[in-house]
C-alpha cells in the first residue's frame, strides 16, 4: 500500500501544475456538487497549417460518471481528424487539420473549422473552438524566355501571405549568376516604395497574387481558382518580377507539411522549357530518372532540342551505356530541395542543380539554379507509378497540346498545336486531327497513319504523318497531369519534339467522347511569340450558355516593364465538329485584345481569336488559336462549386486525400497524466 502514496502525490502535483497554468481543476471528476461543465483546458491554436497537428485537452467538471469527452468537428467530412476520438479527464487528443482536395472555391480560399468537445455523460454540454486553416501552395511560372519561377507560399484565407520561398532560373546565358533562391516577405512586412505581399480572390474565383520578394522585387500574377487545391496563373507584371511572360499553375502541397526525402521515390518523367546559354537560342528538354527516397538519382536520360540549328541530342550521348545519375537533398519546410544531375545541358559535363518544390510525391516543380551561363529551364517532373512499358500503355483516345519553337528561322519562331488521336495499342495511330499554328501560320493536319513505339522503358517515340518526330515520356496512369491533386486522373504522357521544331507538350486520355462545355470554367491562354505580340499569359473565368460563354479576364500589358495589368470582359463561342467528336471550333473575344496589336498601348478595342477546343471530358480541354494573329495556346478547366462565406458550412462532400498523423497524444503533460490515471 505504501508504494501508492508517492504515485498519488505525483498525480496531485501534476494537477496543481496544470491548474496554475490557467485550468480550473478544483473540482475533479466524481465531485458531487456543482453543475456539469465542459472546459477546453488546452485549446487549439487560432490557426493551423493544412495537414498539421496539435494536442488539445478538454475536461468535464462535476461529472459523477467520469465519462470524459467525445471530439467532433465541422464542416463534416471536411474538418480533420482526432486520435483518439474520445478522451478521459486530463487526457489529450491529437487533432490533425484537413488537407482538402478538389474542394469548393471560397473567397480568398478561406477555410475554417470548428472543433467541439462534448460530454459523454451529458451530450447537451460541450465547448467549441474555431481554427483558421492556413494552406500551403506550390506555383510554377514557365515560358520560352530565359527566366522561369517556382516557389511555395502559405496563405491564411484572408488575403495575407504568411510565408514563402521562390527560385528562378538564373542561368540565362546573359551573365546572370549566383543563387536564385529568395524568401517571400509576409504581408506583415512592408517595404518602402513597394507593394506588400498579398492576394485577392473574388466570388467567381478570379484574382491576383502579389509577392514582395526579399532582396529582389515585387512579382504579380493573375489567379483563377479551379478548386481550393488548384489554380491557374499567369504573370501580370511584364518583367517587374523574376519571370517574364510565365504561365502555369498553383497547387496545394498535399505532401506537406511533414515533407521528407522518402517522398522523392520511384520513376519520374519530366519536360522543361527555356533558353540555351551555350547556343544563344530557345530550347526544350525532356527525360526520365529514378530516385531512391534517400538521396540518390539514377537511370536517367536527359534529352535536349535547341533551336537555331543546334538540333536534338540525348545526354549522355545516344547509345551510351552510362545513364545520367545524381543526388537530391531533403525538402525544407516549404517543400523545397535540390536535384543534382551529373550532366549539364549544352555541354554534357556536370553537375547541374535544379530547385524542386513538392506538390505531391509524384509532382515536382523544377527550375535550374546552377551553373551560371548554361541552360535556363523550368518545368515539372511527374511520377511514373506502375505505368506499363509497352505499346499498350497508350491505348484509346487522347487529346494533346504542345508549344515551343516550330522552326529554326530567325533563331527560332514560336508555335503551338493542339489535337486529338486514337491508338490501337499496337503502335498505330488510327485516327486524329491536329491544329498547328506555326508563328501565325495555321494549318489542320490529319494524324491517321502516325506510329509510336514504347518498348521496355517509359521513354518512347512518336512519328507523325509528315515525318515529325517526338519523344514520349509516360506518367502514372492514375495521375491528373493538369490538376495533380484531383483524384479523377487517368494518366497520360509528356512530349518533346525532336525534329527541326523544339516543342514540349502534354497528352491526356479522352475519357468522354461526347463531352461538351457546360457550366463555369477557368481559362488560361499563353502567347509566347516574339514582339509585337509577346503578351505572356491570360487567365479568366466564364460561364457557358447554349454555345456561347461570357466572363472576365486579365493579362499583362506588352512591351513595358511593370506594365499595368489589363482587365476586361471575356466572351466567346463554341460549336461541335461533328466529323471529329471532342473537337469544337469557335472564338475567344477579349477587351482589350489579347494578343495586343501593338506593344505597350492597350485600348478597349475588343480582339477576336479564332480557336479550336479539344475536350478530354466535360472538365478539361485544350485551346489553340487557328488564325494568323499569334500562336496562342492554352487550357480550360471546369470549376468546382463556388461558395460564399454564408454557405461555407454547407459544402458538398468532396473526395479527398487525408494525411495520417501520429496517433499518440502530443503533449508531455497529457502523456504523464494518462500514465498516472492508468496506474491508479
Amino acid at each position: 500500500m505504501k508504494h501508492r502514496v508517492p504515485l498519488l502525490c505525483l498525480a496531485i502535483l501534476a494537477l496543481a501544475v496544470l491548474s496554475a497554468c490557467g485550468g480550473s481543476y478544483d473540482s475533479p471528476p466524481g465531485t458531487t456538487t456543482g453543475t456539469l461543465t465542459v472546459q477546453m483546458v488546452q485549446a487549439p491554436p487560432t490557426s493551423l497549417l493544412a495537414g498539421g497537428s496539435t494536442a488539445i485537452v478538454a475536461n468535464v467538471l462535476y461529472d459523477k460518471k467520469n465519462g470524459g469527452v467525445t471530439w467532433s468537428c465541422a464542416p463534416a467530412g471536411d474538418c480533420g481528424s482526432f486520435s483518439p476520438a474520445t478522451t478521459a479527464y486530463n487526457v489529450g487528443t491529437q487533432y490533425t487539420a484537413p488537407t482538402n482536395v478538389n474542394g469548393p472555391i471560397t473567397p480568398n480560399l478561406g477555410h475554417s473549422v470548428t472543433i467541439t468537445a462534448t460530454s459523454v455523460t451529458d451530450s447537451s454540454q460541450s465547448v467549441s473552438a474555431t481554427v483558421a486553416i492556413w494552406q500551403q501552395y506550390t506555383f510554377v511560372l514557365a515560358g520560352y524566355e530565359a527566366w522561369g519561377t517556382v516557389g511555395s507560399v502559405t496563405l491564411d484565407g484572408n488575403g495575407n501571405v504568411m510565408s514563402g520561398e521562390v527560385d528562378y532560373s538564373v542561368n540565362d546565358g546573359h551573365g546572370n549568376a549566383g543563387s536564385g533562391n529568395f524568401v517571400v516577405n509576409p504581408t506583415s512586412v512592408s517595404t518602402p516604395g513597394s507593394a506588400s505581399s498579398g492576394y485577392t480572390l473574388d466570388a467567381s474565383g478570379h484574382g491576383k497574387l502579389t509577392l514582395n520578394i526579399a532582396g529582389c522585387c515585387v512579382q504579380t500574377a493573375s489567379l483563377t481558382a479551379i478548386s481550393n487545391s488548384h489554380l491557374i496563373t499567369a504573370e501580370d507584371d511584364q518583367f517587374s518580377g523574376l519571370s517574364i511572360g510565365g504561365v502555369g499553375s498553383m497547387d496545394l502541397q498535399t505532401a506537406g507539411p511533414n515533407f521528407s526525402a522518402s517522398q522523392i521515390s520511384g520513376g519520374y518523367s519530366f519536360t522543361l522549357a527555356g533558353y540555351s546559354g551555350a547556343n544563344s537560342a530557345n530550347a526544350s528538354w525532356g527525360g526520365i530518372f529514378t530516385a531512391d527516397g534517400i538521396s540518390g538519382i539514377g537511370a536517367g536520360i536527359f534529352d535536349e532540342n535547341v533551336g537555331g540549328g543546334s538540333g536534338y541530342k540525348s545526354l549522355p550521348n545516344s547509345g551510351s551505356p552510362n545513364p545520367v545519375t545524381g543526388s537530391f537533398t531533403a525538402p525544407d519546410a516549404n517543400g523545397r530541395g535540390t536535384l543534382t544531375f551529373d550532366i549539364t545541358p549544352d555541354t554534357t559535363t556536370g553537375p547541374t542543380v535544379y530547385a524542386y518544390y513538392i506538390v505531391t510525391p509524384e509532382v515536382l516543380r523544377l527550375t535550374v539554379v546552377s551553373p551560371a551561363g548554361s541552360a535556363a529551364n523550368t518545368g515539372t517532373a511527374f511520377g511514373q507509378g506502375s505505368v506499363a512499358t509497352t505499346n499498350a500503355a497508350l491505348t484509346g483516345n487522347f487529346i494533346f497540346s504542345n508549344y515551343g519553337f516550330t522552326s529554326d528561322a530567325n533563331g527560332g519562331e514560336s508555335g503551338a498545336a493542339g489535337g486529338q488521336f486514337t491508338t490501337d495499342g499496337n503502335g498505330n495511330i488510327t485516327a486524329g486531327i491536329m491544329d498547328l499554328n506555326a508563328f501565325g501560320t495555321p494549318s489542320t493536319i490529319p494524324l491517321a497513319g502516325s506510329t509510336y513505339s514504347i518498348s521496355g522503358s517509359p521513354r518512347g517515340t512518336v512519328i507523325g504523318p509528315a515525318g515529325q518526330t517526338y519523344n514520349v515520356y509516360l506518367t502514372d496512369p492514375s495521375l491528373n497531369l493538369l490538376d495533380p491533386n484531383n483524384p479523377d486522373g487517368a494518366g497520360g504522357a509528356l512530349l518533346l519534339e525532336t525534329d527541326v521544331a523544339d516543342t514540349i507538350g502534354v497528352v491526356i486520355p479522352k475519357t468522354d467522347v461526347a463531352a461538351t462545355l457546360n457550366g463555369n470554367y477557368g481559362i488560361l491562354l499563353s502567347d509566347q511569340s516574339n514582339p509585337p505580340n509577346s503578351d505572356g499569359g491570360f487567365t479568366g473565368v466564364f460561364a457557358t450558355s447554349a454555345g456561347t460563354f461570357s466572363g472576365e479576364g486579365d493579362f499583362q500589358g506588352a512591351g513595358l516593364n511593370s506594365a499595368t495589368p489589363v482587365v476586361g470582359p471575356l466572351s466567346g463561342t463554341f460549336s461541335a465538329d461533328n466529323a471529329n467528336p471532342g473537337r469544337f471550333t469557335g472564338t475567344v473575344v477579349t477587351a482589350p485584345a489579347f494578343p495586343l496589336d501593338s506593344p505597350g498601348s492597350p485600348t478597349d478595342t475588343p480582339g477576336t481569336e479564332n480557336v479550336s477546343y479539344y475536350l478530354a471530358n466535360g472538365s478539361q480541354g485544350f485551346v489553340i488559336e487557328t488564325d494568323t494573329i499569334a500562336p496562342v495556346f492554352g487550357l480550360i478547366e471546369a470549376q468546382t462549386t463556388i461558395q460564399s462565406p454564408a454557405n461555407n458550412r454547407q459544402r458538398a462532400l468532396q473526395r479527398s486525400h487525408r494525411l495520417k498523423g501520429n496517433t499518440t497524444p502530443a503533449n508531455n503533460v497529457s502523456k504523464h497524466l494518462e500514465i498516472l490515471r492508468r496506474s491508479r
